[in-house]
């Protein structure tokens, strides 16, 4: 999974976080790497590095941060909840799934993720079922240590996501190697 929050609310709070230069490594890079590319193809920045300075900038800056602003106010949405994005989470219930065992996180299926997310009610169903991570691939983790947070507002809901995402991991008792985030680009020239 990129970043570390699956479903709408805490998929926002990252977004918002990011913009303003906090976000996870993985999800900033990824947006910079892709806006990087709209920047060169849009004749706005001459080569991918420069294009990459100029997103960072706007990270750094603020002014990021500054058009999301302006772009949710100019489709009715209110800057308070982009300035205080924890309000957009209301979840009645909250619980934690935990290592099984000492190791390294092997493997996160993501897919068994997002569907974890929609059987606590996440996705288009409400905003306010969502799932945290706590830790990644590659991570090294204790026996009992937390890997996820869930929010729901169905207890039955919770109960049944949570099972679901206690089997989406897989671990290893040796070092795992980190894979790269993106694995290629494709150009109408080649991959």
């Amino acid at each position: 999974p990129l970043g570390f929050s699956v479903g709408n609310a805490l998929e926002v709070i990252e977004a918002i976080d990011t913009l303003k230069g906090n976000g996870p490594k993985d999800l900033e890079d990824l947006c910079v790497a892709l806006g990087s590319y709209m920047l060169v193809s849009a004749g706005k920045a001459d080569s991918l590095e420069e294009a990459a300075d100029k997103l960072r900038g706007t990270l750094k800056d603020g002014s990021a941060y500054e058009k999301m602003i302006e772009f949710v106010t100019a489709q009715g949405g209110s800057r308070e909840d982009v300035e205080n994005p924890q309000r957009l989470l209301h979840a009645t219930y909250t619980d934690t799934i935990t290592a099984p065992k000492t190791g390294y996180i092997a493997h996160i299926q993501s897919e068994e993720v997002g569907l974890a997310a929609m059987t606590a009610g996440g996705g288009r169903e409400t905003k306010d079922s969502v799932i945290v991570l706590n830790k990644k691939v590659g991570d090294f983790v204790k026996e009992n240590e937390p890997l996820a947070r869930l929010y729901a507002n169905d207890k039955a809901k919770l109960e049944a996501a949570k099972k679901r995402l206690a089997g989406a991991y897989s671990f290893s008792e040796e070092p795992v190697p980190a894979r790269p985030l993106i694995h290629g680009v494709i150009t109408e020239k080649d991959i």
